[in-house]
């Protein structure tokens, strides 16, 4: 069984039975109150604590949820101007962690998108829960017909910052919320890194969070194919890591030309 479904099935099963307390940063809730976040459509599973914001964050069922996946990611954003009066792309939101982060760091405009209906509610509910200006947030569902990364883009639509924590392992989803584990043929990938730069502003950066070495091997290849540079900002080797491993790193693609 691999990594991500672990982590999925397993945290579900300690949710459940954990009526306080935490469990890979969420909590499990059964109804929200005052101090929750409320959802309506998609049943809300737990809520989940991050150093980003005070309030927690909504997860609903089948929205992944793994804040270590971005840490690295995420405290960029905090701490730089990364994203700061820029336009920002975010492939594959989720429970809309990372666009709500570049929201809070004042980003012009965000947007995001997933193709799980319950991810695109997730997002925009979290948003408002956390007061961020939803006015400048666009969330979009991508159609599972065309999942590839600029499908729901129009044709001059660019950003300053594309930035995605994309699924980490070449493998067929078979639910909604597998293809947040499993990209086939590495096939998002393909897609991001064959069509980034024609969606990117002059001096704009593409930034990606991965957790599984043979993910990153893939993103290595990919580039020298292209031409392009896969930057590892992360001092941890590689070699020394096991396939799978958390915090996740973040990876920046450079076009050398």
């Amino acid at each position: 069984m691999r990594y991500r479904s672990i982590m999925r099935r397993s945290f579900c099963w300690y949710s459940a039975l954990t009526l306080a307390g935490t469990a890979v940063g969420c909590r499990h809730t059964s109804q929200a109150t005052s101090n929750e976040p409320t959802t309506n459509h998609f049943p809300l599973r737990c809520t989940g604590k991050v150093e980003d914001f005070e309030r927690e964050l909504a997860v609903l069922e089948t929205v992944f949820w793994e804040p270590d996946d971005t840490t690295s990611l995420r405290q960029l954003i905090r701490m730089t101007e990364l994203v700061k009066g820029k336009r920002v792309l975010e492939i594959g939101t989720g429970t809309g962690l990372i666009s709500l982060c570049c929201l809070q760091a004042s980003a012009e405009r965000v947007v995001a998108t997933d193709i799980n209906p319950a991810a695109v509610q997730n997002a925009i509910q979290n948003a408002e829960w956390l007061e961020l200006p939803v006015d400048r947030f666009d969330v979009r569902l991508v159609s599972k017909d065309d999942p590839s990364a600029f499908a729901v883009l129009g044709p001059d639509e660019r950003f300053d910052v594309i930035i995605s924590n994309p699924p980490w392992e070449d493998g067929q989803p078979s639910r909604i919320d597998d293809y947040a584990l499993y990209d086939s043929d590495f096939a998002l990938l393909n897609s991001i890194l064959s069509g980034y730069q024609s969606r990117l502003y002059p001096a704009g950066r593409l930034l990606l969070a991965y957790g599984c070495v043979e993910a990153i091997r893939a993103i290595q290849q990919m580039c020298d194919q292209r031409n392009l540079t896969a930057r590892l900002l992360d001092d941890r080797n590689l070699s020394d890591l096991p396939n799978l491993f958390l915090p996740g790193m973040l990876i920046e693609v450079i076009d050398q030309r």
